[in-house]
């Protein structure tokens, strides 16, 4: 029988029941947990690079600055979202049918086209006398259908393992699906930040830079796609081992089940509709750090690039020193056995990831998920017996903390300089030094935060270059201006300030940096506030915030659904779950879209009541285990 039939992927021959010790996982061969690494490693490095060209829009949204207003970014994210979240209820029960291999391989190939059609778009927006009229539709259309491909992802992961690891070992594949998505995560936001600022280089364009962050994504999905087809397979025996009984909600069923009897299952299971329900308060909780997080970092807190929570570069000699010290860790706890052995890994991991963090946000993402995602399913095979809901709601209950924490932790802004970079600022020029306060600038006498300030710089005049012309409004040059600027050209290119320095005040003229400028460009100085309180603090509460949400969608997305959907059910009850993770995406994705130009003060009080619902919720499933067919 064909391997790529779809009636390949739904008949299965009855596994056997693999030999285990009493109550614990099956004892697979050397040979046989090599080929399954061969499996899952590539599949997972796909989703990795999935999600790199997934939340690639984040980064983008950064560099095209004005081009793509927050309100922009959230109907054009809250459209994909939503797309994503409807094809999960179309795109599981397919898998479940045609199987893993061929939905991932759509998966990888759709959204490379996808993507490679949005950095074109970039390019061409961003081009001399680009009419940005319609990028919010354009986008919008463009970022669905990378998403309705996208949809295929997950699913096809879940519907691959769910016949390669028993259901004693998948709180261990919980943490290897949280991994998964830490690792995309790192790839989507810091090294799309790296390749960001690389291909900027010296001129700091960030915005006609913006599509490489669409193009390197498309060329490495259209990689995977080649390695999968080759090395991907459903089940083991198709890759010449035996298949063996999983002893999940499929147990002692090997007849082939109809698509609409699996519709049946999945949508009248009580424990997988309450898992949903807590899955989408998972999906407000995650995007609404993940995704606002670095735009508050650089709109409001203004924290230099290099900052190890937006998009710093690790020391390499320290990232060598870590890991020649994990390696260590590693090879003893070869030679160890019991807590010993355990302490020398968990260590080695630690070391391992403690140059991540910092890597940027990305990397701060990735040690959080890693950690979350590993914790989740160790905790819950070990302590629980493989019931997944206890760990979700250890982990809800430290959300709800933090989601309060953070409304303390937002801090202000001061009109006092903390960092500022005059590498632009002709020899002999007035600059803007360290811990300077602004008192006046361009004008405009009051200027107590650095919001203020921003403003009274972006809303000078500049001439603006190829056919666009300055909007007061907007404070930026466009194409299709509202308010122009109808005044005579501005003289010089310094824009006056006063400030107070070593207790003196100080009249100065100022670098100009956007005297000319193109469509979509929008003035501001290299430079950031005093904070009323440390970015530090925030940090760690997007960082428990971030491991605990991580730790959750791959304890319940991951794993609950291969364990109550069963082998022949997982693509469909992981498509109903991410379904709704997806909706409550682009619940917040439109919320926070249209609160946060108000007040950032709503960003954490949005999150509260989520994080309070979706604890509760995991205690009406607290003592759920799967039962089989065949009374496994």
């Amino acid at each position: 029988m064909s391997e790529a039939s779809p009636k390949a992927a739904a008949v299965e021959p009855a596994p056997r029941q693999a030999a285990s010790t009493a109550g614990g996982p099956p004892d697979h061969s050397r040979a046989f947990r090599l080929r399954r690494f061969l499996n899952w490693f590539p599949l997972g490095l796909a989703y990795a690079f999935l999600y790199m060209g997934r939340y690639n829009l984040t980064v983008a949204k950064n560099a095209l600055g004005q081009v793509m207003t927050k309100e922009d970014f959230g109907v054009i994210f809250g459209a994909g979202t939503l797309v994503y979240g409807v094809a999960f209820l179309l795109n599981g029960p397919l898998t479940d049918k045609v199987g893993g291999k061929r939905a991932m391989i759509f998966a990888v190939v759709g959204a490379a086209v996808m993507n490679l059609a949005m950095g074109l778009y970039v390019a061409g927006v961003t081009a001399a006398g680009a009419d940005t009229s319609d990028l919010r539709l354009t986008f919008a259309i463009l970022y669905a259908g990378n998403m309705y491909f996208q949809s295929f992802g997950a699913v096809a992961i879940v519907k691959v393992n769910a016949h390669w690891f028993h259901v004693r070992e998948r709180g261990g594949f919980s943490g290897i699906f949280g991994t998964m998505i830490s690792s995309g995560i790192f790839f989507a936001f810091t090294v799309n930040g790296w390749i960001l600022t690389f291909v900027a280089g010296d001129s700091g364009a960030q915005a006609a830079s913006a599509r490489w962050v669409f193009y390197l994504p498309a060329l490495l999905l259209g990689a995977m796609a080649a390695i999968e087809l080759f090395l991907l397979k459903d089940r083991p025996s198709l890759a010449g081992h035996e298949d063996f009984e999983t002893g999940d909600a499929s147990a002692g069923d090997s007849r082939d089940v109809p698509v609409f009897e699996i519709m049946r299952r999945i949508l009248t299971n009580p424990i997988i509709l309450t898992v949903a329900f807590i899955e989408f308060c998972t999906g407000v909780l995650r995007q609404s750090v993940m995704h606002w997080y670095p735009i508050y970092a650089k709109e409001w807190l203004v924290l230099p690039t290099e900052h190890y929570l937006r998009d710093s570069s690790p020391q390499w000699l320290w990232v060598g020193a870590c890991f020649a010290v994990a390696v260590a860790f590693f090879l003893l706890g070869r030679k160890a056995a019991g807590r010993r052995k355990a302490w020398y890994l968990i260590s080695g991991g630690l070391v391992f990831l403690a140059p991540f963090l910092t890597g940027g946000w990305g990397g701060v993402l990735m040690v959080a998920g890693v950690i979350g995602g590993n914790v989740a399913g160790w905790v819950s095979d070990v302590f629980f017996q493989s019931r997944r809901a206890p760990a979700a709601g250890g982990l809800y209950a430290v959300l709800a903390l933090a989601a309060v924490a953070m409304y303390f932790t937002l801090g202000d802004t001061t009109n006092r300089v903390d960092w500022v970079d005059n590498s632009r600022a002709l020899i002999g020029q007035d600059r803007l030094e360290r811990g300077d306060e602004i008192l006046a600038i361009a004008g405009v006498d009051d200027v107590d935060r650095w919001e203020d300030v921003q403003r009274a710089v972006a809303c000078v005049p500049a001439t603006c270059r190829d056919g666009s012309r300055f909007d007061t409004v907007k404070c930026m040059c466009t194409n299709g201006a509202a308010h122009p600027y109808r005044g005579t050209e501005r003289e010089g290119r310094t824009i006056p300030a006063r400030v107070r320095r070593h207790g003196r005040v100080v009249e100065l003229a100022l670098f100009d940096p956007g005297n000319s400028m193109r469509a979509g460009d929008s003035r501001a100085f290299k430079a950031g506030p005093v904070t009323t309180l440390s970015p530090l603090w925030l940090g760690v509460c997007v960082f428990l915030m971030s491991l605990c949400v991580i730790g959750t969608h791959g304890v319940l997305s991951g794993t609950a659904t291969m364990d109550f959907g069963g082998r022949k059910g997982a693509a469909t009850a992981v498509g109903v779950i991410d379904g709704f993770v997806y909706l409550g995406t682009a619940v917040q994705s439109f919320a926070l879209g249209y609160l946060t130009p108000k007040s950032w003060t709503y960003w954490p009080l949005f999150m509260v009541p989520f994080a309070l619902l979706g604890f509760v919720l995991t205690t009406r499933i607290w003592h759920a285990k799967p039962t089989g067919k065949g009374g496994h």
